[in-house]
């Protein structure tokens, strides 16, 4: 017998069939499945692992255009969401970083550019993990919406800074904003 989609979708993850079909109507899953799918790519040469975080962050922070302003708002979200000990613990499951712990410690604003960018992309692969592993049902995937939404916004904001990186092949200036310290002048182009 011929099954649609989402009546094996259902099946496979032993959930409710209505609720696949409410999450596959919503955009928001399809928007982080493919960002995900990029940001992957582009970004971290097809598989993403925590290990691989500080090289990402140092290479993105010494050899790219990025504006710290675009993160500003998530970021505040996020390091204010995650002071609570319950969300914390929801968001990381059984992982443990504790540099991350250390970023979430700092005031906000003595935050390095290198500390946001890990504690950004920390987040997004936690979220991607929780939704892909995760013990959570389907109909709950949807309560994270705006959080899923920040998170997508984040791995575009990468996305586009790693093809302009990639575009200036690594002739890049290094931009950072007064909100994370000094700012220091574009590098004279050879």
């Amino acid at each position: 017998m011929l099954v649609t989609f989402e009546q094996w979708f259902a099946s496979y993850l032993e959930q409710d069939e209505s609720e696949v079909t409410r999450l596959l109507k919503d955009e928001t899953a399809k928007r982080f499945l493919i960002a995900w799918s990029i940001f992957e790519s582009k970004c971290f040469d097809g598989f993403v692992k925590v290990e691989s975080f500080d090289n990402y962050v140092q290479k993105i922070v010494s050899s790219t255009v990025i504006d710290c302003k675009s993160f500003t708002d998530i970021l505040a979200h996020f390091h204010s969401r995650y002071q609570d000990v319950k969300l914390y613990n929801n968001l990381m499951h059984k992982q443990k970083s504790n540099k991350l712990q250390k970023i979430l410690t700092k005031d906000i604003s003595n935050l390095k550019l290198d500390e946001v960018i890990f504690f950004l992309v920390f987040v997004v692969y936690r979220y991607r993990n929780n939704i892909f592993h995760g013990n959570k049902g389907v109909e709950s995937w949807l309560q994270f919406k705006p959080h899923i939404e920040r998170c997508i916004r984040i791995m575009q904001i990468l996305i586009d800074t790693a093809k302009k990186s990639h575009n200036k092949a690594l002739n890049c200036t290094l931009l950072k904003s007064d909100v994370w310290g000094q700012h220091i002048p574009p590098l004279p182009s050879s």
